[in-house]
């Protein structure tokens, strides 16, 4: 009995070494806002910018008609040219915006899409059946059905999320994706974009100011969030590897002796 008394102590502290080393750097700073939140008479009131339609993106058009035909035509089918593209994404009544950056649609043929923004399409649409007289008084509305944004790096649930009403904020986007992990570099959050047909690679600090401006605040849609590891992690690692087979060596050999 006064053997296992005095042995208890060097579990003990065993132990507490083993999770020491597998919870070092737990005390990452994990705060946001920090600098933001440090002055309360600021504020910021960040606006939404209108986005342009893109190479890719599907588009559903509605169109609301006093002619019943009309409005079948337009909103019944797609497209043959987008139409398996569209059912390939599991998506209905979308029209493909494709490489050359137009549209087919009935009766209508090619417009050009890329570039404007949905209002403008939709009067461009509207403008277009008055003058052939396809429709009487047409209301077009339009969506991008494919519009998604991907977080990757250290987040607890990294992947694809889809915007279904095309606005969503960088908060919103890591609150979906379960928050930071304790090892992301809340100072070194990375935006890749693509404008023009060019990527575009911005990186921001989440502490600061710099993270409600308006081109970072706002997501875009195909835009990607990464969130590089700190160092600590890779190193705990390494220290876990190098140091467990000797806590674990150290803790059979203690129960051996305690058995005697």
């Amino acid at each position: 009995m006064e053997k296992n008394i005095k042995l208890t102590p060097i579990i003990i502290g065993l132990l507490s070494c083993l999770l020491f080393f597998n919870s070092c750097g737990s005390s990452n700073k994990i705060s946001y806002f920090t600098n933001v939140l440090k002055d309360s008479t600021g504020v910021v009131t960040p606006t939404n910018s209108t986005s342009t339609i893109n190479k890719n993106d599907i588009l559903q058009i509605t169109v609301s008609s006093p002619d019943p035909q009309t409005t079948l035509l337009f909103n019944g089918i797609s497209s043959s040219s987008s139409n398996s593209t569209a059912n390939a994404a599991g998506l209905l009544n979308g029209y493909l915006v494709d490489e050359s950056g137009v549209i087919k649609l009935p009766l209508l043929g090619s417009i050009k899409a890329v570039g404007l923004t949905k209002s403008e399409l939709s009067n461009k649409i509207v403008n277009e059946l008055t003058e052939k007289k396809l429709a009487v008084d047409p209301i077009v509305t339009i969506r991008i059905i494919n519009y998604k944004i991907t977080v990757l790096g250290e987040v607890n649930h990294p992947g694809v999320i889809p915007v279904p009403n095309e606005l969503i904020t960088l908060p919103e986007a890591l609150g979906l994706a379960g928050d930071l992990t304790l090892y992301a570099r809340r100072d070194r959050v990375l935006l890749i974009r693509e404008i023009d047909g060019k990527r575009v690679f911005k990186r921001f600090n989440l502490s600061n100011g710099q993270f409600f401006n308006n081109d970072i605040y706002y997501l875009k849609n195909n835009d990607i969030i990464y969130v590089d590891p700190e160092k600590a992690k890779a190193a705990t690692k390494d220290r876990t590897v190098q140091f467990l087979p000797i806590i674990i060596s150290a803790l059979s050999l203690t129960i051996i002796l305690l058995r005697k």
